[in-house]
């Protein structure tokens, strides 16, 4: 019998026999430290080595401080088949926003492209080496699916796929016994998570501790010299506090309101 896996939530994508050894491992003993707490179908990990972990989503000035933003040289994760439609629908509107290059190698191509990465399910194709969306900018964000949101005065959750919005947060789905757990990249969850260490290396979003101080950057890919204002350490904040909108729009505000109080270390209703 196959021992029940693990989903990452919003893509169709298992994690890896690696992946799923090391998380595990880490949910056991976070259930046993009551580092990972219960909230309704999830599992809330509250340690301050996770979602209160601080980072700081500044897209517009990514370029300023990393050579290449994180949507270059690839493709996204794969949405859930229920969520290929919502592309679907604002593709339209996201084209006006691309180069024609771009709008004749998708009228040629199509939007979804399979790959063995992604055990071979549809995800939104490349052009250039980098996903269709993709344009390269001195000023972000540089998903244009994210730019025509905006713009549009949409909440970007109703146009791009849930995996492209979650950074740095992790939901991890258990088959075995249908929770979720609720966690954030770090050094200790980035052996399972989805997005993986290099996204801690490579960029300054998740590692305040790379920002202050530039110098100890092994990557080619973070810039040196910042201004003081460009991903300036002062205004990271809380992993789970710079996601609120997103886990708001998921799940309901008396959720976030729920999960707030529990990383506090309040009493819940």
């Amino acid at each position: 019998m196959t021992q029940p896996g693990f989903l990452f939530t919003g893509t169709p994508l298992e994690l890896t026999d690696g992946e799923a050894y090391h998380l595990r491992k880490y949910w056991k003993k976070g259930r046993q430290a009551h580092s990972i707490q219960s909230l309704a179908a999830f599992d809330v990990d509250v340690d301050l080595d996770a979602l209160r972990t601080l980072v700081q989503l500044d897209c517009a000035n990514c370029h300023l401080a990393h050579v290449a933003s994180c949507c270059e040289g690839g493709f996204p994760f794969p949405p859930a088949a229920e969520l290929l439609p919502v592309l679907d629908e604002h593709l339209d509107g996201i084209a006006a926003l691309l180069p024609l290059d771009v709008i004749r190698h998708l009228l040629r191509k199509g939007l979804y492209e399979r790959h063995l990465e992604t055990a071979g399910h549809r995800t939104i194709g490349t052009f250039d080496g980098n996903c269709n969306f993709c344009i390269v900018e001195k000023n972000g964000p540089a998903c244009m699916a994210h730019r025509y949101a905006l713009q549009s005065d949409l909440n970007p959750m109703s146009v791009k796929p849930l995996s492209c919005l979650l950074y740095p947060l992790d939901l991890i789905y258990s088959e075995e016994d249908g929770r979720t757990l609720l966690t954030a990249l770090t050094e200790r969850t980035a052996a399972f998570s989805r997005w993986g260490p290099d996204y801690r290396l490579d960029y300054l979003c998740a590692n305040v501790e790379l920002r202050e101080n530039l110098a100890s950057a092994d990557s080619p890919n973070i810039r040196e010299n910042l201004p003081p204002d460009v991903f300036a350490p002062d205004s990271y904040r809380p992993a789970y506090v710079e996601g609120r909108q997103l886990l708001t729009e998921l799940y309901g505000a008396p959720f976030y309101d729920e999960l707030h109080t529990l990383i506090q270390g309040g009493r819940r209703p």
